[in-house]
């Protein structure tokens, strides 16, 4: 068969390669773009202490050894070589009033007076529950109660408004590039918590290995090209439209030249509204395939690679891998957006004593320095709703019904490795490729365990105990004595006048900070409406 790829981004790089290398059909690859990859964009960053350059990603970063077991896979059939990475993360609110992050206890309390702190302390109590609570929620989904808004759990189970604004919402909103108030509150909390599941999110220890592609992901992007006849590459050719019912049935592509083709099967590897446009500008799109592909929506993110250590956490000890950087309300900065700079030394091991702080945000708040900035890219990201979950879930209705497939991140959560199996899965089961490797699913089972109910009843019955003896109370007497053993400790170490100069500042910095670390974000009782906003989580 003679086949025709649309889009070299991970999904259309991945049925490339299949069909190219691993069957007999003839695969023709068509990128509008001057730059293949899509996602996987490499960069040759310019020492600014030196002369020499350094490769630095700005699009997709890191993967791990569980949840990419095929991207993976594809790295070790190849021959692709990677590295370790790190998967750390900081929430920065209102230019550093509040801070935390999780690498280290110390780096949790990147603010020592947090250390006294009821609201962080209460914050930390429900990671801990949320981690062990939230799993029931699957083991009730999987018994087919579905109907349930994350905001509706949140609220339910009396979640703090601190978990919500400096852990739940950040870390949902960084994991996919979308603004915090569309990141979680009327999504399906059963799909969200099999997410976190899924992905190790909610456990402490025995986390995933993450890593990263060596010298970049550009290598494995140069790797299948290479092995492609560039005769059949076709670089800055734009697909305008497609038509089927051409002579023996054949689908006919049509280019913004005016050229048309034809092609015994095409695989639209570009996003749901961009394949969508392409085929309402040919003949024979059925209303099945108007409908389903309408569901999915995208939204453009600006990425910036710059040196400016302004937009990292004011404190060094909460620098992390990936650092949210937010605001207590609208005024102050764009809350409307996602705002997250990924630590590029940490992620890449690039020398920070060689080559700087080398930095890449994502919708900056404010614009680094001028003498700091490098470059920036926009890149679009899908955004799911409940609407999309629903077409995911029809896609397969309109797969290879008239010589066509659809492949892409954004037919499962988005990232790359749901890209490159969405295009190993169409070559394998519509067109007969044969994987050198065994394609799997990432999901994990669900196995409660007896320690598992165990704690989540101690958890709820002590939540339970602390409410009615006031939880602040409770946290308080816990704050207390651990405050008492650290002031002890520092009195022994440091003497009692070093400790009581060291107080008073404290108690200075405290009086400066005017309460801003608890400012809420989102308001509690907003999660009771959960479901009206139409609210949106976007997947990277």
């Amino acid at each position: 068969m003679k086949i025709a790829v649309v889009g070299s981004g991970t999904s259309g790089l991945g049925a490339t390669w299949l069909l190219n290398e691993h069957s007999k059909h003839e695969v023709h690859l068509f990128e509008a773009d001057p730059r293949p990859g899509g996602h996987a964009n490499t960069v040759r960053y310019k020492n600014p202490l030196g002369d020499d350059y350094i490769n630095v990603d700005t699009g997709f970063i890191v993967f791990n050894t569980v949840t990419y077991p095929n991207f993976l896979a594809f790295l070790l059939e190849t021959g692709v070589p990677y590295l370790s990475s790190d998967m750390s993360f900081s929430v920065s609110r209102d230019r550093g009033l509040f801070e935390w992050a999780g690498a280290s206890p110390a780096a949790l309390f990147a603010q020592p007076l947090n250390l006294l702190n009821p609201s962080h302390w209460r914050m930390v109590w429900d990671i801990l529950r949320f981690n062990v609570g939230a799993l029931e929620v699957l083991q009730r989904g999987d018994r087919g109660d579905r109907g349930e808004s994350i905001g509706d759990y949140l609220a339910r189970e009396r979640y703090s408004q601190t978990f919500i604004d400096n852990y739940l919402l950040p870390m949902t909103a960084a994991i996919w590039s979308t603004p915090p108030d569309k990141a979680a509150l009327d999504f399906p909390a059963l799909t969200l918590i099999r997410f976190m599941h899924n992905h190790h999110l909610m456990q402490i220890l025995d986390r995933p290995t993450w890593l990263t592609v060596e010298n970049g992901s550009h290598s494995y992007v140069n790797r299948i090209l290479n092995r492609l006849d560039p005769a059949k590459y076709h670089q800055g050719r734009r697909i305008e439209s497609v038509r089927t019912g051409g002579k023996e049935g054949k689908v006919v592509l049509k280019d913004s030249e005016g050229n048309e083709t034809d092609w015994d099967h095409v695989i639209f590897a570009c996003h749901a509204d961009t394949t969508l446009k392409i085929l309402e500008k040919g003949e024979g799109i059925t209303e099945e395939e108007k409908r389903i592909l309408s569901g999915f929506e995208f939204s453009k993110n600006r990425a910036v690679l710059h040196s400016d250590p302004e937009l990292m956490p004011q404190r060094r000890i909460a620098w992390s891998a990936w650092n949210y950087l937010t605001a207590s309300d609208g005024p102050k900065l764009n809350v409307n957006s996602v705002a997250l700079t990924y630590w590029m030394n940490l992620l890449q091991s690039i020398p920070e004593a060689i080559y700087g702080p080398v930095l890449v945000t994502l919708n900056p708040p404010f614009e680094p320095r001028k003498e700091h900035k490098f470059a920036e890219w926009d890149y679009e990201h899908p955004l799911f709703s409940e609407k999309s979950v629903r077409s995911q879930d029809e896609l397969k209705k309109i797969q290879n019904k008239r010589g066509i497939t659809f492949a892409g991140a954004w037919t499962k959560y988005g990232f790359h490795e749901d890209g490159l199996t969405s295009g190993l899965r169409i070559a394998v089961d519509h067109l007969g490729a044969q994987s050198p490797f065994p394609i799997r699913h990432a999901e994990r089972n669900l196995n409660l365990s007896r320690t598992d109910r165990c704690l989540n009843y101690a958890f709820s019955r002590i939540d339970s105990l602390a409410r009615i003896f006031s939880f602040p109370a409770t946290v308080f007497l816990l704050v207390l004595i651990i405050g008492l053993s650290v002031t002890r400790m520092v009195i022994t170490v440091l003497g009692a006048r070093s400790t009581a100069a060291m107080i008073g500042e404290v108690i200075m910095m405290l009086q400066r900070s005017n309460g801003a670390s608890t400012a809420p974000v989102v308001k509690l009782d907003g999660l009771k409406r959960a479901g009206q906003a139409g609210a949106t989580r976007q997947v990277k």
